[in-house]
Parts: C-alpha cells; structure tokens; sequence
C-alpha cells in the first residue's frame, strides 16, 4: 500500500522532526524505537488511558510520539490520501471526531461477541477514516481500539493477528467492515 503524499510527507516529517534526522530511513527506525519505548509503558501501566474521549486520543497521540514529532497530539491541517483513499478533510476533523467521540462514550454494553466485533470493526474503521494526524494515525488507532475494548471487558489479542489479513481488512473496511468485523470475532474474547 503507497503512503499518502509520499515524497511531500516524507519531506515534512524530516524538516519538523525533533531529532534533526535528515535521511528517511533513520527517520523510520527513530520513530519506531521512541514508539516501542512509549508504547512499552502503556503495556506496563505508567501511561494509562483513562478515558475515551476526543482529549484523551489526542494525549495518547502525544505520548506516543512526542520524542520525535512537534505536532504529537495535534490534528493535522492538510488533505491526505494514501491510495485512492481519501481521509477526512481536515476543515472536518474536529466536527466528525466530535460525533465519533459522541458515539463512543454513549456506546450500550455488548452482550455478545458478534455484537463486540461489530462496533470494534466499526470504530476502528471509522477513526481511520478520520486519520487526523499527519503520522501515527494507525498505531495510535490500534492502541486507542485495544484499550476502548478492554474498558467494555473485552480483550483483543492484537499479537495473534495476521497482518496480511489486518493490512487487507482496513483497506476494505473504507466501504465495508465484515471482513474486519471476522477479523476481530477470530481475536477477541469477553474477560
């Protein structure tokens, strides 16, 4: 899958990043080495996700990549498209993330798990369609679904996903969520 605006993000990301990286490959490893660093503390509680609402996706944003990125937590300001997929126009970001958000915090229990994969799927595909910063859109997303569904006492093992079959269900999920929504039923249980 081609990154949206490549050679134009790639030359962003390498002009803003706090590190003064200049090529983009160090530029790759950088971000994934303070990710797994950020990321590991939310694994071992130091970090805690405390609710679901739009500030509290933004502060995970900014946790996880403020090492290297000065817009961490901030919603971007230009178009992006990666593919022929169009994410939200960022003049909407915040109206749609506001009815999103909405939806989320107003969410019934789920009382089966076919019913727990549903609205994962949906979520999931409807925050990336959101994609409201300019990197670490996906990351943030998996992190942000993984605990929204621990907090209705669902688990999602995340580890036993095949990424192929992950890479193949987002794409799809931009008009239609089943596959995403069979992906989750094979990887989540109630706790």
């Amino acid at each position: 899958m081609e990154k949206y605006n490549k050679k134009l993000n790639d030359d962003f990301l390498l002009k803003t990043n706090l590190l003064d990286i200049t090529d983009y490959k160090s530029l790759e490893l950088a971000e994934a080495f303070v990710f797994s660093l950020r990321a590991t503390q939310i694994e071992q509680g130091t970090y805690k996700i405390k609710s679901f609402h739009l500030l509290d996706f933004q502060n995970l944003h900014a946790h996880l990549f403020q090492d290297i990125y000065p817009f961490a937590g901030h919603f971007r300001d230009v178009q992006l498209m990666k593919g022929s997929t169009r994410f939200c126009q960022f003049q909407y970001i915040n109206s749609y993330a506001s009815e999103l958000f909405y939806q989320l915090n107003n969410e019934p229990t789920w009382t089966t798990i076919n019913q727990a994969a549903n609205r994962l799927a949906y979520y999931k595909s409807e925050l990336n369609m959101l994609h409201p910063f300019r990197e670490g859109n996906g990351r943030t997303i998996r992190i942000f679904v993984q605990a929204y569904a621990l907090s209705k006492d669902v688990n999602w093992n995340f580890t036993n996903t095949d990424q192929e079959t992950y890479l193949k269900a987002m794409i799809q999920s931009v008009t239609n969520t089943e596959l995403l929504e069979r992906l989750f039923l094979n990887t989540i249980e109630f706790i």
